[in-house]
């Protein structure tokens, strides 16, 4: 009875929070003509670019994340664990902080002016491919590397000694069993393409627009509530198809694992070298859209050293642009992050801990994994769908929240939600049954044996799940862009009014805010990768010790 009514509680707060405001978004569409609505070439090019945009950036991050994930995971290299900490940074950063940087680097002045392919590089949709693959590559290589990386290496020694080469292993033993893992992490990779605003925002500067941009546009500039309805009816029920695709076809759940184990692997040889140089050309190339905001924070118009951007971060910036300091804006968004992270950190750990006790009957089997589902889908909607759902649904009445600044850190801490459970459910599953198993023999209850053995066990997935759930708190853009205006605007809001109107100091000022964040954004990340005294190994290591 005690698990039904911590079920019970991580319900309630899920329907009212997220589901509720959904359904408001779903009726929305629905009402009035909305086969016209999609009919309109403007939407119709929306959609489409969506899509397809989405595909290709899927597949040209497989192509860089597979051998990364080797290199990084199965592989023993030098320096692997700073590395792997690297590529995960653009992923935690927030869009507009990318977006920056990605427009840095467009304006930059390199080879292909004058070229043929100089149009190529001077198209938005370029930019915005190449700033999904900067952000996405990285969950292939973590989800996909920390499954191969738990995999005996039994097998492939065996055909080694057959005679198999490396790719005919890779093809025949490898591949088939990273499946899972690659279809659940493609599908997360696409549903993160389709769903994203501030790159498509920035990076497209309105001559190319996605389905969430055309959703802000027809909420915020039009007042069409029936087209952004019907947009956000489109956008989730393509997220909803997607998710059931890959939770199909994977057969195993999307996990964001934080182990890195490096017993028992082979350090690299001379027929690593092709992929280890692919795996160094995307570190590099993540490199480069960082370094150059960096440059430019510490840089004036002439070239020359100086600290004046980062001095001018108290002001409200050139000609008073900004309603608040870019302070204040950032106090804003620590306050907000704490409410997102204590939110998302203690809900999402529940869940993981309901999640993970053993079912004994079929039945409560498919019980669990409906409720997996349940808090897994807001990793497949977007911020954008969801604000405007809290427009629709909050705005009077019985919770009034829009009024309130509370409005939102509560998105924040829903979106970070799933990503929570994704990294303390294997972790909480990998934890010692035998210790709980003899605590509950001793007379402790499932929930003192909980907090005394498992979670202890668990401590490292648990703050790593709590440090990311802050990073992507305060750098979520596209609910805020929605939902916070005056002096309860937020950093990404704050920074992206600077580059839209970057006269005088601004532009400055935005990479200055843009260094910090990157650097707390390292130091958090490569915080949550260091290891740990007691980490729970993968079965086949545990078995050789």
């Amino acid at each position: 009875m005690k698990r039904l009514g911590l079920w019970a509680v991580a319900l309630a707060v899920i329907a009212v929070l997220f589901y509720l405001p959904m359904v408001r978004v779903l009726a929305q569409g629905l009402v009035g003509d909305w086969h016209t609505t999609l009919a309109e070439p403007r939407v119709l090019d929306a959609i489409w670019f969506t899509l397809w945009q989405a595909t290709l950036s899927t597949l040209l991050c497989l192509v860089m994340g597979l051998p990364a994930a080797y290199v990084l995971y199965r592989r023993r290299s030098p320096g692997a664990r700073v590395l792997r900490a690297l590529l995960t940074v653009p992923f935690a950063l927030p869009t507009i902080v990318t977006a920056i940087g990605f427009t840095v680097f467009r304006t930059q002045d390199v080879w292909h002016a004058g070229t043929p392919v100089e149009s190529f590089f001077d198209s938005p949709i370029t930019w915005i491919i190449a700033a999904h693959i900067f952000v996405n590559f990285s969950v292939i290589t973590r989800v996909v590397g920390s499954t191969w990386v738990s995999q005996s290496p039994d097998i492939e020694e065996a055909a080694a000694l057959s005679g198999a080469g490396r790719l005919r292993i890779f093809w025949s033993i490898s591949l088939p069993q990273l499946r899972p893992a690659l279809i659940s992490a493609a599908f997360t990779v696409f549903l993160y393409c389709t769903a994203s605003y501030g790159l498509v925002l920035v990076l497209g500067g309105g001559l190319v627009n996605s389905i969430e941009t055309e959703i802000a546009i027809a909420a915020n500039q039009f007042l069409d509530l029936q087209e952004a309805g019907t947009l956000a009816l489109f956008q989730t029920l393509l997220s909803v198809a997607v998710f059931a695709i890959s939770t199909t076809g994977s057969r195993s759940r999307i996990g964001f694992d934080v182990q890195d184990i490096d017993d028992g692997k082979k350090p690299i040889d001379r027929r690593d070298l092709p992929v280890v140089l692919i795996t160094w050309v995307s570190i590099l190339l993540t490199l480069a859209p960082l370094t150059l905001i960096v440059h430019r924070a510490f840089t004036d118009k002439a070239g020359a050293i100086t600290l004046e951007y980062f001095a001018a971060l108290g002001t409200n910036g050139a000609r008073d642009l900004l309603d608040i300091t870019l302070g204040q804006a950032a106090l804003n968004s620590l306050r907000n992050v704490v409410v997102a992270t204590l939110l998302a950190g203690l809900v999402g750990t529940l869940v993981a801990y309901l999640l993970s006790r053993k079912t004994k009957t079929k039945r409560m089997r498919l019980a669990t994994r409906a409720l997996d589902i349940v808090f897994l889908l807001p990793l497949g909607v977007s911020t954008i769908v969801l604000g405007f759902g809290y427009l629709l649904t909050f705005g009077s009445g019985w919770l009034p929240l829009r009024s309130s600044w509370l409005v939102v850190p509560l998105v924040q801490g829903l979106m970070a939600l799933p990503l929570v459970v994704r990294i303390v459910l294997p972790a909480l599953q990998s934890a010692s049954d035998e210790l709980a198993e003899q605590a509950s023999t001793d007379g402790a209850s499932e929930l003192a044996a909980f907090f005394r053995i498992e979670l202890p066990m668990a401590r490292e997935a648990v703050t790593a799940a709590f440090g990311y759930a802050a990073v992507v708190s305060i750098g979520e853009f596209g609910a805020a862009s929605l939902l916070a205006y005056g002096d309860q605007a937020t950093l990404p809001t704050v920074l992206y009014q600077l580059i839209s109107r970057p006269g005088g100091d601004n532009y400055g000022m935005a990479m200055a805010m843009s260094a910090v964040v990157i650097a707390l954004t390292y130091a958090v990340v490569f915080a949550s990768s260091l290891p740990a005294k007691h980490r729970t190994r993968p079965r086949h290591l545990r078995a050789a010790t």
